[in-house]
């Protein structure tokens, strides 16, 4: 079974790094908790939360309570809670925009949607089918592997 999560709105840097890891992730800023609890019912999502009031209301049935306040002792901590399976060709796959499924797509398709320089120092491309977004492996990503690289190491 495949686990979907939704994060209140006290943990996007959270719902960020778990999306980055590849996991479905519902985040909206300024999310009503009754909006939240909808949700999470209707697609069945594990409620992500550091909000005591979360725990109390009566339909709030598949919640985990977060303790830490940073982002990542919490990705530590949902890891472990949930014994999730850390998967790193999953790493990227999701937009961190919308939560889209990201799909290849042809370098000539992008042209207008990158700045020059990257269209000429790039050559592969992902893009997000619903938002549109246009990812590339730039630097940052570099970085950012580096990170989920020590992260997931004090993690298992």
């Amino acid at each position: 079974m495949v686990m979907k999560f939704i994060c209140d709105d006290m943990l996007g840097k959270l719902a960020r790094w778990l999306k980055i890891m590849g996991f479905d992730t519902y985040y909206e800023i300024d999310l009503p908790d009754n909006k939240l609890l909808k949700i999470a019912l209707a697609e069945d999502r594990i409620i992500l939360t550091r909000d005591s009031k979360i725990p109390k209301i009566r339909n709030a049935k598949n919640f985990v309570w977060i303790f830490s306040s940073d982002p990542l002792e919490q990705l530590k901590e949902v890891v472990q809670k949930l014994k999730l399976k850390i998967e790193p060709e999953k790493f990227f796959t999701r937009c961190l925009e919308c939560n889209g499924v990201l799909e290849k797509t042809d370098k000539e398709k992008v042209k207008d949607k990158v700045w020059p320089y990257v269209y000429k120092t790039q050559e592969n491309f992902v893009i997000c089918p619903e938002c549109k977004k246009v990812y590339w492996e730039g630097t940052h990503v570099g970085r950012m592997k580096k990170r989920l690289q020590e992260i997931t190491h004090q993690i298992v």
